[in-house]
Order: structure tokens, then sequence, then C-alpha cells
């Protein structure tokens, strides 16, 4: 999985300059990062979760947290909640002040999208997307419990559910914030000890989450995960690559 577009964050970040914005131009960024998060909340709700699909993000810790037998007694949405409680604490405590301010905003917006879209989504429109997703079995291999690997209709939820999360982390990156994900923790490494690069810090972060993934959710779902989180990654670094060469002022891509 390719991790550059989470570099972007760093050049922002690392930047001693301030960028000014009038009233109309910070009411727009803000709009923007409340859009990408809901998109890609609504892509968590709608195909990840119901599907089990885990890509080491925030969502996919969650739920793992809530099938394993210490931490099974809170839902998804609730751990979800926590989690990103947690890292935001840990971005005021270790990155300072501005990046947190900076941060809250989607801390907030991000959690009351998943929350808002579990609640409001029906049960129907979740099964008929799980049904779905059985559609079509590709090949002949099969789980142990007969089932397929993968399926044409799991393949095309994957697929649209990655672009719209890569879509949404675009709208986060390109208006100078971030999600309060799993790279909160890949930038207080980065801080702590500059030779380590945020990509392979969230390289080995996204692996640890996988691994606990393998234990909880299956071989299968791991699998769907690295494929989800691929698509993701170029989906992003497709949209941050055609925004720089529309805006050359923008942080260039490493």
């Amino acid at each position: 999985m390719d991790n550059r577009g989470n570099d972007n964050v760093i050049d922002t970040i690392d930047s001693s300059e301030v960028t000014f914005r009038t009233a109309a131009q910070q009411v727009k960024r803000y709009l923007l990062i409340a859009f990408g998060l809901a998109i890609l909340n609504f892509a968590y709700v709608l195909v990840t979760v119901p599907h089990g699909i885990i890509n080491g993000g925030v969502t996919s810790f969650s739920m793992i947290l809530s099938r394993l037998p210490v931490t099974d007694v809170l839902p998804v949405n609730a751990w979800v909640t926590i989690v990103t409680a947690i890292l935001a604490a840990l971005c005021c405590i270790f990155l300072g002040r501005d990046i947190f301010v900076a941060s809250i905003y989607s801390c907030a917006v991000g959690v009351a999208a998943f929350n808002f879209f579990t609640l409001i989504v029906p049960a129907e429109v979740i099964d008929a997307m799980v049904r779905f997703g059985q559609f079509g079995p590709i090949g002949s291999m099969t789980m142990p419990d007969s089932t397929p690997v993968i399926t044409v209709g799991l393949a095309l939820e994957l697929i649209a559910a990655a672009i719209v999360v890569g879509a949404g982390y675009y709208f986060c990156l390109s208006n100078d914030s971030t999600a309060v994900g799993m790279d909160t923790i890949a930038l207080i490494l980065h801080k702590r000890n500059e030779k380590i690069p945020v990509a392979y810090a969230m390289y080995a972060i996204n692996i640890i989450v996988l691994l606990l993934g393998l234990y909880t959710y299956g071989l299968r779902c791991v699998i769907m995960g690295i494929l989800f989180a691929g698509i993701q990654a170029k989906t992003l670094n497709t949209m941050l690559g055609f925004r720089q060469k529309q805006n050359p002022a923008a942080p260039p891509e490493p």
C-alpha cells in the first residue's frame, strides 16, 4: 500500500508558515473537510463494516475490538468514538496545540458522521448490500466454510467503497486537515525521531491491525482489506497528483 499521500500532511505540519484565509475561504475549507468525512464514513457503514473488511484504520481497529473476547461488550460505533478520542488526546499532548485545534474539527465530524450513518441507514439496506456481496462467485476457490473467496458483487462494492474512502481522505488532506486516525501515531513517532519515515510507520501500524484482524476476522477479510487499502491509496495519490498539477503552489508530491 502506498502511503505517499500522508507525507503531504507532514509538509504542511512542519511548515513554519501559516496560510492566511478569509472567512469565506475558511467556511469553504471546513465544508469540504466535512464532505470528505461524510462520504468516507458512509462507505465504512455501508460496505466495510457489514462485510467485515479491515484496512488498518480506526474503523477497522474498532471492528476488531468489538469481536475480541475481552472488548466485545461494546459495538463498533462505540469503539470508534473511544479510539478516536484517545488519538485526539495523543495529538494534543505530543503534536502541539496548533495541530490539535486543526484536527479536532475532523475528529468531531468524523465520529458524528459514523454514528449518524450507523443510526439512519436501514437494516434492510445493509442486508441488501450483504446479499449483493454474495452474488457471482469468481472461480471455484472457497474458504473452509464453503464461502467464496471473492464474488463479483463483493468486488464491485469493495472497489466503489475504496474509491469513495480515498476521495474522502483527499478532501481532508487537501484542506490541511487530518482525520485523527492511525496517522496520528505515525506523526508522533516521526516527531519523536525524524529518522522514522511516516509512510513506514503507517505500514507497520497497518500490519499490526491486519494481524489482529487475522485472528478475529480470518484470512479472507484480511485479503479484502489489503485490496481495499491499495485501491484507496491509489485513489488518494491520483487525486493529490491532479491537485498538484492544477495548483503548483500546493505541497509537492514526495
